[in-house]
């Protein structure tokens, strides 16, 4: 049971890592498989568990001050200010993807880019899906507690 505001944000930033390394991984395995080289140390070359390792360690710290600093505050501003859930939707779509197109530029440098034919849109596409995820979870997590303060004023 999430009593108030603070523990559901609490509970939306872990649900937000976890869409967010997931969203890494997919986009490892879809655009990462292309680099056949040993100069790139991906999923298929350094082994599943020390890559999820390394992907936490790296972007871990990145992704707890992202949401703290910038998501939260605009979640907060979005669910007070923008009242229609697909406005909030598309705004998260929106702003994963261009999430999307930073991690992109992290995890591959443009000789790899250039070299193997990867492409960017994957990663918007990965990262709107997740921000699409976030969205429905964060709109189930508050309608949840709207009924569960509604079964406490009765």
């Amino acid at each position: 049971m999430l009593v108030n505001a603070v523990q559901r944000y609490m509970v939306l930033g872990l649900i937000f890592i976890g869409i967010s390394l997931t969203a890494y991984l997919v986009l490892e395995r879809v655009e990462g498989y292309h680099i056949t080289t040993t100069e790139y140390y991906g999923l298929r070359n350094a082994g599943g568990v020390i890559y999820i390792l390394s992907l936490i360690l790296g972007f871990g710290h990145y992704l707890l001050v992202f949401y703290v600093v910038i998501l939260s505050p605009i979640s907060w501003l979005l669910r007070k200010y923008v009242c229609f859930p697909m406005m909030r939707t598309f705004i998260y779509m929106i702003g994963f993807g261009w999430g999307g197109l930073w991690v992109f530029d992290l995890m591959y440098s443009p000789y790899f880019v250039n070299g193997y034919h990867l492409n960017r849109m994957t990663s918007i596409w990965i990262f709107a899906i997740a921000g699409l995820v976030y969205a429905i979870v964060e709109n189930k997590i508050w309608r949840r507690g709207q009924m569960q303060n509604e079964q406490r004023a009765t």
